[in-house]
């Protein structure tokens, strides 16, 4: 084969290796343009993140990412199909089709080509509650107290670093479950209840008077990122995704707000928020969106605040302090890169 010829056949190939991978890039988005309909994974049951009301109506933090996405894709954020996943099974669930998108997971995807982590959209930690009526305003008052924790041995070993960090001395004990712990809790068998700040604000939630009973403390003993999930295969898919939640954060970054939303529009010389609401630059056509994309996102289910304060706000059941999931500017890890 001569030089020539061989770099002909080359060509060709790398042309249809290429037409290949176009064909496949957007099948995911493609069959969500198809059905009208996404299908969303989500932690079904836990207060916060996605519950149903009495009349039957899906309500909390993943189910208004869902939304998000809805809107920006539709243009209304009613174009969802809420599919419950069992805790450690949300990944299978995208793997063997069944959802297009996992809502919140933990970034644990190091070395694993198949999925993507579109971004932190969550920070959840390992931290304390206790009894309200023992006034313990910090995790150092704890020491020489007893804690309860059910699970993994992770968890203690948390404890102890933070114990021997802090100079401190803790009783550690393992229980055989998170409900066998609270009880422990409540009747002072346990000063202390250590688990996911998520778990430990759902758990405070299904206890009569939970809010009045238990205190979450503010110490952070551990740092977990949290965000939607996609196959890899479909680049398309997972970039919507990723600006979903980031054009949420930005909206909230420059004050935009559902209910300033028509206001800002028409009054605006800033040319970040003319980027963000789509009348200016061309982000939508990038990720294949119409130019008001973001502005959808932000009109049906708010700026990246609104939606946490709807879902965990002050006097909530499922109450939780923003703590690392505030703006940057903040002191937190919300970010989202110029939309540019």
């Amino acid at each position: 084969m001569t030089r020539t010829t061989l770099h002909s056949a080359i060509v060709i190939i790398l042309a249809q290796l290429a037409g290949s991978f176009a064909a496949t890039a957007g099948e995911t988005l493609d069959a969500i343009k198809g059905n009208g309909l996404i299908r969303c994974g989500v932690h079904a049951g836990q207060q916060g993140l996605a519950i149903k009301d009495d009349n039957g109506n899906w309500k909390g933090f993943e189910v208004d990412l869902c939304r998000a996405w809805s809107a920006a894709l539709f243009g209304k954020g009613d174009q969802v199909d809420f599919v419950r996943v069992i805790q450690g099974e949300g990944v299978a669930d995208l793997k063997n089709g069944r959802i297009d998108v996992l809502a919140l997971h933990e970034d644990t995807f190091f070395g694993q080509r198949e999925f993507s982590f579109a971004g932190a959209a969550f920070v959840d930690s390992l931290g304390l509650m206790v009894r309200r009526s023992d006034a313990i305003s910090n995790a150092l008052e704890l020491d020489g107290r007893k804690h309860c924790f059910s699970g993994n041995d992770e968890v203690r070993g948390r404890l102890e670093a933070f114990a021997t960090q802090n100079r401190m001395t803790m009783v550690v004990e393992k229980t055989v479950s998170l409900e066998v712990a609270v009880t422990q809790l409540r009747e002072g068998a346990c000063d202390a209840l250590s688990a996911g700040r998520l778990t430990l604000a759902n758990l405070r939630s299904l206890e009569k008077q939970g809010a009045e009973t238990f205190e979450i403390l503010p110490e952070l003993l551990s740092k977990r990122l949290m965000g939607p999930v996609t196959l890899s295969s479909d680049r398309a898919w997972l970039n919507l995704v990723r600006w979903g939640v980031f054009a949420m954060i930005l909206a909230e970054e420059k004050q935009v707000s559902s209910e300033n939303l028509a206001s800002m529009s028409s009054s605006t010389k800033d040319p970040a928020i003319l980027r963000l609401l789509g009348f200016e630059g061309d982000i939508g056509k990038h990720l294949g969106l119409e130019p008001l994309w973001a502005y959808r996102i932000i009109e049906t289910v708010g700026n990246y605040g609104e939606t946490y304060d709807r879902h965990f706000g002050a006097g909530l059941p499922s109450e939780l302090e923003r703590g690392p999931n505030a703006l940057w500017i903040d002191g937190g890890l919300m970010r989202a890169p110029p939309f540019q």
